[in-house]
C-alpha cells in the first residue's frame, strides 16, 4: 500500500514537473506586432538562437487596426511598432508602458536628428525606442523623366504640384501615397501654410492645388515599387524606401534602369516608427531583451540594408549599404532635419475636415 502510494505520488510529481516545464517553455515566447518584411531575413531566427525566446510575429494591417487593438485592451502583444503620432495617442490614452531607461542599452546611440524629433512627442518619448524612419519625397525613373524634360526640377515639388509640369509626366505614370494626413501636410507646407492646419482657407488652398493636378495622377498607393519596376510609373510621391526597394528589384531582374529619390527643397514630412511595450504585455522582460538585441549596430545595419530604410542607431551607419549611407536624401545630415515636418496628433474634428478634402481629391476625375 505504502509502496503503491509512494509510486503514485512520484508519478504525479514527475507528470506535474513535466507539465510545468512544458508551460514554462511555452511561456518563453515574445509576441510581436509589426509591418510585413520589417526585419532582416535572419533577425528573428538569430534572436531565438541567442536567447531561446520564441517569436510569434503577427503582421500589422494598418495603424488604425493597431490603435483599435491597443485601445480596447487585451491586445496579447509584448512588443509593437507604432508610428510616431500613433504612439503619442496610445501613450496619452494609457495603452503603453513607460520604459525603464536602466533596461535600455543603446539610447545614447540614437541619431542626433531623431533625438530632436522625439522632443515633438512629449508622451511617446517616455514609452518608445526609435526603430526605422524616413521621409515623404519624390521617387522617379531618371531616364523617363529626363526624356520628357531634360531640366526637370527633380529636387522640387514643382514637378508634381505645378499642373503644367505634372502634365509632362502624366503619360509615363504618376502615383501618390494614399495617406491624406501626410499628403496634405506636404501640400500645405509647400504653400507656406501650417502643415497640420484644418482652417477653411488653408484647406481650400490645398484642395485647389490638388484638384488642378488630379487629371495627371494615375494611382494612389503606398507600395509603388512593382509599378515603378514594371515601367507603369515614372514619378511617385511616397516613402524614401521606395527608391531603394525599386532599384534592388530592378537590378535583381536584370533591368537597366536608374531610380532616384529626392527630399523636396521646399521641405516635407518625416516619419518615425518605434518599438513600444503595451501596458498589458505578458512578457515585458522579453520585449526589453528584443529591443536591446535589435538596437545593436550590426543588427540595425542588417535591418536597414534589407528594408531600404534608415534605422535609428547612428553607430550602424558604417555597415549600411554605401548607396544608402552616402545618399543625403536617404540618410539626411543633421542640418536637413530643419526642413522636415514632424507628425502631429490633431483633433478628430480637424482630421475629418482634412479627410473631406482628400476624399474630394481622390474621387475627382483622374488620368
Amino acid at each position: 500500500m505504502n509502496i503503491s502510494r509512494k509510486h503514485l505520488l512520484l508519478s504525479l510529481g514527475l507528470a506535474l514537473g513535466a507539465s510545468m516545464t512544458s508551460v514554462h517553455a511555452e511561456d518563453k515566447t515574445l509576441r510581436l506586432y509589426n509591418w510585413a518584411d520589417y526585419f532582416a531575413e535572419d533577425t528573428l531566427s538569430r534572436f531565438t538562437a541567442e536567447t531561446g525566446i520564441k517569436v510569434i510575429y503577427d503582421v500589422m494591417d494598418g495603424s488604425e487596426v493597431l490603435e483599435a487593438k491597443l485601445m480596447t485592451g487585451g491586445s496579447g502583444y509584448d512588443l509593437i511598432f507604432p508610428g510616431d503620432t500613433v504612439a503619442e495617442r496610445l501613450m496619452r490614452a494609457g495603452s503603453l508602458q513607460a520604459l525603464d531607461p536602466s533596461k535600455l542599452e543603446a539610447m545614447a546611440d540614437i541619431e542626433p536628428g531623431l533625438q530632436k524629433l522625439r522632443s515633438h512627442y512629449p508622451h511617446a518619448i517616455k514609452a518608445t525606442v526609435p526603430y526605422t524612419w524616413g521621409t515623404i519625397g519624390l521617387t522617379y525613373n531618371d531616364e523617363l523623366i529626363r526624356k520628357r524634360m531634360a531640366d526637370a526640377p527633380v529636387n522640387s515639388l514643382d514637378m508634381l504640384f505645378k499642373p503644367e509640369l505634372a502634365a509632362k509626366f502624366a503619360d509615363c505614370g504618376i502615383s501618390m501615397i494614399d495617406s491624406p494626413d501626410e499628403v496634405l501636410a506636404v501640400v500645405l507646407n509647400y504653400l507656406g501654410r501650417e502643415p497640420r492646419s484644418a482652417k477653411k482657407e488653408d484647406l481650400a488652398a490645398a484642395s485647389d492645388l490638388l484638384l488642378k493636378i488630379r487629371p495627371y495622377i494615375r494611382k494612389f498607393q503606398s507600395q509603388p515599387v512593382t509599378d515603378l519596376v514594371n515601367g507603369n510609373l515614372c514619378l511617385s510621391l511616397g516613402y524614401s524606401g521606395d527608391m531603394t526597394q525599386a532599384q534592388r528589384t530592378a537590378d535583381s531582374a536584370g533591368k537597366k534602369v536608374s531610380f532616384q529619390y529626392r527630399i523636396p527643397k521646399e521641405g516635407t514630412t518625416v516619419w518615425m516608427d518605434n518599438m513600444a511595450i503595451p501596458v498589458d504585455a505578458k512578457h515585458p522582460e522579453y520585449a526589453y531583451t528584443f529591443i536591446n538585441f535589435v538596437m545593436r549596430p550590426q543588427n540595425m545595419a542588417a535591418i536597414s540594408n534589407f528594408t531600404g530604410y534608415p534605422t535609428s542607431n547612428a553607430k550602424a551607419r558604417p555597415d549600411v549599404d554605401p548607396q544608402m549611407r552616402n545618399n543625403p536624401d536617404i540618410y539626411p545630415e543633421e542640418a536637413a532635419f530643419e526642413r522636415l515636418v514632424t507628425g502631429q496628433d490633431i483633433p478628430q474634428s480637424d482630421m475629418r475636415a482634412r479627410m473631406r478634402v482628400w476624399t474630394k481629391f481622390k474621387t475627382a476625375p483622374g488620368s
